[in-house]
């Protein structure tokens, strides 16, 4: 029997699946305190015939600062530059310098200014200060504070773009990206810690090796053409199941 893939449950099973992703993204977003009003709004201002792009350019400049400070961030763990003799981040100078957040800015080799990483340092939990007032590397991860909104809109942007050109390579038949999962739909949530903790430290592994591969390849002038984005995004997710709901005879 030949598959139909325009059968009304197929249908069916699309629109409740798009029902099902809107709904899930406005109870995120109602959970980070947005707004119903700014979410009507932006939908909105979506199906408008002029856009509005100045927000979006400024929520993209952000973004990619914060991107850019993971690149940083990796350098000063990987650069001998900037390892002591047990191979541990040094403490920066805020000053310019060889052992300063210039030099390490200037290491990684991201367009963003020694002002802008500053300030990202300041805010984030990833980095501390001694008592000289040097910055110190508490862990690897660059993360910020109440950024769960922008870092979503980052890797589910990217995501749904995966699923989109994946589509689309299967009906050309060329190579597919990296898009696979496994779930287990009944498990005791109190004893998957050390599970949780093996999964953190092989995905951080695997993101560390293939990171400098990654970084190998970045073009050294910018040229808009033939040029592109590369990222790997590892993430597991856990959540209470909801009680079952039976029917009283």
């Amino acid at each position: 029997m030949p598959k139909n893939s325009d059968s009304p449950s197929a249908d069916i099973v699309k629109r409740q699946g798009a029902n099902a992703l809107i709904a899930a993204t406005i109870e995120f977003l109602n959970a980070n305190d947005i707004s119903k009003r700014l979410i009507v709004n932006s939908i909105r201002r979506y199906y408008s015939p002029r856009k509005p792009t100045d927000n979006v350019r400024q929520y993209r400049k952000l973004a990619r600062a914060y991107e850019h400070m993971g690149i940083v961030m990796s350098t000063w763990y990987s650069s001998s530059t900037f390892l002591d003799s047990e191979c541990r981040p040094i403490p920066l100078s805020i000053r310019p310098g060889h052992k300063s957040v210039y030099a390490l800015v200037r290491a990684a080799r991201v367009p963003i200014s020694t002002e802008i990483a500053i300030e990202l340092m300041h805010r984030s939990p990833s980095i501390g200060v001694d008592s000289r007032g040097n910055f110190v590397a508490q862990r690897r991860e660059f993360v910020l504070p109440d950024f769960a909104v922008p870092r979503a809109a980052l890797v589910i942007g990217r995501y749904l773009d995966t699923l989109h050109r994946n589509s689309v390579s299967h009906k050309r038949k060329s190579v597919l990206l990296l898009e696979r999962n496994c779930h287990v739909p009944e498990v005791n949530l109190k004893t998957i810690a050390p599970i949780l903790r093996d999964i953190k430290t092989r995905g951080s592994a695997y993101i560390d090796s293939v990171n400098g591969d990654i970084e190998g390849l970045r073009r050294k002038r910018s040229r808009r053409k033939g040029s592109g984005e590369m990222s790997v995004h590892i993430f597991a997710w856990t959540r209470f199941a909801r009680p079952a709901k039976y029917k009283r005879d």
